[in-house]
């Protein structure tokens, strides 16, 4: 359906449409366009050859000034940036995404002849290393010159080549501002530069953008948040709103739904001293929801001045879209019977303080929706203290398949990965009515996983989430985690050596596991015999071989290391397996490795 739909809309635009199976990346769709589905014979009859993948936004100057520019040099094959050398195996190369050829080049033997023999890759690091770095040099030394739209040699540097990082990814504001790079690149935004800087460059580069250039801002809003994970954009785009209840807020006359999810009588005083403060929201409806007669009855006592306490005991979502939000809070087990009741009272705080201060505070919630267009749902911060430390980094909680198969059901539009769950599971939040239409579908049995499921509700009606706090917890929580990063950073070095960056804090972390895996083994095999068997195979004592799929090209030898098929590896009781493989080729090998019994394997990545 999606196949159809894309083709729909080019076909506005273009002559012709070729729709291929999606192997080898973008490299195989450009082999395969120029020599099956054009053929060089046509391919010829053309002075230039403009190769683009979808990768890019823009442009933010028109197309013709971008050629028209290009015009003046005299290089046979030309692109948008380059990327400088990094090592001896990364020499500085035109960056591929968007690449153009001239006639002397084009009609050249050599050119045809790269296409004709160039693999299909199934790994994209192999697309990076063997196709995308050694295309400049490989032309290079065969007499054509080249050139780039964009300055990005004044980043690059000449005393220490390992500095010498993806501009587009790491810089892009700087680079469409001031060096002449008219496209913001689709990667970064779903891109970690965490270990290098701040991530400040993103959010500049769009609001440039929307504020310096003529190109609607919104079609990169609502192309990312159809296509890219909801985990990356929050953590990109640091979606995490500081809200106070200090600054004096507009008057917005919003339907507004609040939902009280009530199970704990104790928890009555507290939830009925936050209440109050709405006294003069008429427009807010209240819904108080326990299963609990006892605990609804208790509520009844008592009536808020000038807002009519509504009461049920379950919840019908879908009939709350009719709102124009809605909040969902939750009260909290205030005794000392589970968990010392300061521990239960903090975690009601945390909730109640960052979604529903006060008058004041929620006006700011509602006049940041109103503010931001494509925000859908806020959420509180995670609570970090006591045991519920415990819960980070559990991620999907083995919970990954069923919530896949909610999203298929109710054929919800949110990409979503194993490796990356929603950056917030909660029950409670703020959410646009709207979305709740979503919920028309879900079965009462599913109802249980709703805390996984809010954002891709959202996203699927296109919109981002985000997180909200109050100033005061944004301060706490900067205390806190710095605290708490501080001292695990400070027992890790203890345990193992010191190091400089985060990137080496997981490698140190990963090495050290992967010892312990080894020496419980007899035998050590490593899965794989690409770019991280490279990287890892020095780490590793008494590798016996390397092991890759039947059926795929062998070499005898990979870095001293024999290589076998996997129907070549005998007794595999005594094996230890360490795979050796991006996490997709993971996925179908561990399948393969369960079949021949092995149950002990180490994933790299």
């Amino acid at each position: 359906t999606e196949i159809f739909r894309g083709k729909a809309i080019l076909e506005k635009y273009a002559d012709e449409i070729f729709c291929r199976e999606n192997i080898g990346y973008d490299a195989g769709g450009f082999k395969e366009a120029l020599g099956n589905f054009i053929g060089w014979d046509v391919v010829w009859k053309y002075d230039e050859l403009v190769l683009v993948n979808d990768s890019i936004f823009g442009p933010f100057i028109p197309m013709k000034k971008i050629f028209s520019k290009m015009d003046k040099k005299s290089a046979d094959f030309w692109g948008l940036a380059a990327h400088g050398t990094h090592d001896k195996d990364f020499l500085k190369h035109i960056q591929t995404y968007f690449l153009v050829v001239r006639s002397k080049m084009l009609h050249s033997i050599q050119f045809r002849d790269y296409w004709e023999e160039m693999p299909l890759y199934t790994d994209f690091l192999d697309v990076v290393y063997e196709h995308e770095v050694k295309f400049t040099s490989f032309f290079e030394r065969l007499g054509y010159t080249y050139d780039v739209l964009a300055d990005t040699n004044v980043n690059d540097s000449e005393i220490n080549s390992k500095n010498n990082y993806i501009q587009y990814a790491m810089i892009p504001y700087e680079l469409i501002k001031k060096r002449n790079f008219p496209f913001l690149k689709k990667q970064p935004l779903a891109f970690n530069t965490l270990m290098q800087q701040t991530q400040e460059n993103l959010y500049q580069a769009i609001d440039y953008i929307d504020k310096k250039t003529e190109y609607d801002v919104d079609l990169i809003w609502e192309n990312i948040i159809r296509t890219l994970n909801m985990t990356d954009l929050q953590r990109n785009f640091h979606l995490q709103y500081i809200n106070s209840s200090e600054v004096k807020r507009l008057n917005l006359e919003k339907k507004v739904a609040v939902i009280v999810f009530a199970e704990h009588k104790e928890a009555k005083e507290y939830v009925l001293e936050y209440l109050k403060e709405l006294e003069q929201k008429k427009e807010f409806s209240i819904y108080v929801i326990s299963e609990k007669n006892e605990i609804i009855e208790s509520y009844k006592d008592y009536t808020v001045k000038s807002i009519e306490l509504l009461f049920m005991n379950n919840c019908n979502w879908a009939e709350l879209s009719q709102y124009d939000y809605v909040c969902a809070l939750h009260d909290a087990d205030m005794t000392s019977d589970v968990k010392p009741s300061c521990t239960g009272k903090s975690y009601f705080y945390c909730i109640w303080e960052n979604l529903f201060r006060d008058e004041n505070y929620v006006s700011g919630i509602i006049e940041k929706f109103e503010k931001e267009k494509r925000l859908g749902f806020l959420a509180p911060p995670q609570s970090v203290f006591a045991d519920y430390f415990g819960n980070l980094g559990a991620g999907w909680n083995g919970k990954y398949k069923v919530i896949a198969e909610i999203v298929k059901r109710l054929q919800l539009c949110c990409p979503m990965s194993e490796e990356k769950p929603p950056f917030r599971i909660t029950d409670n939040f703020w959410v646009r009515g709207n979305i709740l239409k979503c919920l028309e579908n879900l079965r009462k049995d599913e109802y249980t996983y709703l805390p996984y499921l809010w954002s891709y509700f959202a996203q699927h009606m296109g919109y981002y989430s985000g997180i909200v706090e109050s100033t005061d917890y944004a301060s706490m929580y900067e205390v806190n985690m710095m605290y708490y990063l501080d001292q695990l950073i400070g027992q890790v070095k203890k345990q193992y050596r010191d190091f400089n960056n985060f990137d080496e804090l997981k490698e140190i972390i990963l090495i050290g596991a992967l010892n312990v895996f080894c020496t419980k083994h007899l035998r050590v095999l490593i899965y794989g015999a690409g770019f991280y068997a490279k990287k890892y195979i020095k780490f590793l004592m008494n590798v016996e071989a390397c092991i890759i799929s039947d059926g795929q090209d062998k070499i005898d030898y990979f870095e001293g290391v024999p290589v076998m098929y996997l129907s070549e590896v005998k007794a595999w009781d005594e094996c230890g397996i360490v795979l050796c493989l991006n996490r997709e080729n993971q996925k179908m090998v561990i399948p393969l490795l369960e079949r021949v019994g092995v149950k002990e394997y180490f994933c790299i990545t």
